[in-house]
């Protein structure tokens, strides 16, 4: 009796360790957040004077900082370009990964053992060592294409497939081939089997893949900054980093915070959407009825 309420009682204490630890976590995360969203309310004046107000939550709420943010700072231009830039780049993905695991992990010919190889081996090489060759590459054929928002998302595709295939074959190779001998003998043919057995079974999978090539794409900046030269294709991630420097100089903070919020938002929003999606990453049960 007594063991037992000895383990309870530590128990109890070490619950509560992990729980004020993770209170501790939530407030450092929550924080900048909440401070980054004050702050893109207050007037740039604010900064100036310096003191506890750069801490405190604004007396007067100043929504102008949003509207300048959008037209002055060019923020819905650059939210546009990446919005293009990512939906394309989740659709040349998921195509592209779906299909390569389909054929690495249901067929056998001659060079099955290299293309996996190949793909473990790229899944390795760091993408960033490879982007001023591509761009050395791509720039010098006839008319250029680097500065392309349809060829910056195939970039952003290609740089995620090795990982995205290395991953997705395991789970197709899981799926029983019974039913897709079943398919067979009812006259199915490939497209059908892949689009009506394959994909049901691995969906959550595919699902999670594409929300986090989303966020990773959102969020992308050097080979961005790197492929892209007009001022008209921006993303966000280039086009916040140009005008911190550009109002940082105007003294013009307000600015400055309400673009990083604007350019948060719609991650926060999809987060908020398929939260149980991204919770339950690569877990293929849902996909099974």
């Amino acid at each position: 009796m007594t063991n037992r309420i000895k383990q309870s009682t530590g128990t109890i204490i070490m619950r509560w360790v992990i729980r004020i630890f993770l209170y501790a976590w939530v407030i450092t995360v929550i924080f900048p957040l909440f401070w980054m969203l004050a702050t893109s309310l207050k007037d740039s004046k604010v900064f100036m004077q310096g003191g506890a107000n750069i801490w405190n939550w604004p007396d007067k709420i100043f929504l102008i900082n949003y509207i300048k943010a959008w037209a002055e700072a060019n923020m819905g231009q650059y939210m546009l370009n990446t919005l293009m830039v990512v939906v394309m780049t989740v659709i040349f993905y998921t195509i592209m990964v779906t299909t390569t695991s389909y054929i690495l992990a249901k067929y056998n010919f001659k060079f099955i053992k290299f293309f996996r190889g190949f793909y473990f081996v790229a899944m390795m090489i760091p993408t960033v060592l490879l982007i001023y060759q591509l761009y050395f590459q791509l720039n010098s054929i006839v008319g250029g294409l680097t500065d392309n928002l349809i060829v910056l998302a195939l970039v952003y595709a290609v740089q995620g497939i090795p990982a995205g295939v290395f991953l997705l074959t395991a789970f197709v190779s899981g799926i029983d081939k019974s039913f897709m001998e079943a398919a067979k003998i009812d006259g199915a043919g490939e497209w059908c089997i892949f689009s009506r057995i394959i994909i049901p079974f691995i969906l959550p999978v595919v699902l999670f893949l594409g929300l986090t090539q989303f966020m990773g794409s959102w969020n992308e900046y050097l080979t961005a900054l790197t492929f892209l030269d007009s001022d008209t294709k921006l993303t966000l991630s280039v086009g916040i980093q140009r005008l911190i420097t550009k109002f940082t100089y105007e003294s013009d903070y307000g600015i400055i915070f309400s673009s990083l919020v604007i350019s948060l938002l719609p991650i926060l929003l999809l987060y908020a959407m398929f939260q149980k999606v991204i919770q339950n990453g690569t877990d293929i049960s849902d996909g099974i009825k």
